[in-house]
């Protein structure tokens, strides 16, 4: 018999719609199966940090569903306070201490002049 699962999936826990893909952990080369948002924009709080793994952790508002967290991606852009920042196919997880959440791009979203 299955055990309980009290792990929430991605949809609520970021509120914005998912869809399932596959995906191969650059860790194991194994492929898994996960939720993914194809395309999360948000804004930035103006924070950049390098992670030490050749990657970078964006702190962002997501002023649609009232959150703030941080995402980790492999890109490295200029940040501002405010500055509208879309990231692609979304993923993430619980931790002991939390959550995680990544990305594979983010790029500014272009405001209209």
């Amino acid at each position: 018999m299955p055990k309980p699962n009290w792990n929430k999936r991605l949809k609520e826990v970021l509120g914005h719609d998912t869809k399932e893909t596959t995906l191969v952990s650059p860790r194991t080369g194994n492929e898994y199966t996960t939720d993914i948002i194809p395309t999360l924009n948000v804004l930035s709080t103006g924070l950049l940090e390098e992670t030490g793994d050749e990657k970078y952790r964006y702190s962002i508002v997501d002023p649609q569903q009232n959150l703030d967290y941080e995402i980790k991606v492999p890109t490295k852009i200029e940040v501002k306070f405010g500055m509208g920042l879309s990231f692609s196919n979304v993923r993430g997880g619980s931790t002991n201490s939390g959550s995680w959440f990544a990305a594979d791009t983010v790029s500014i979203i272009k405001r209209n002049a």
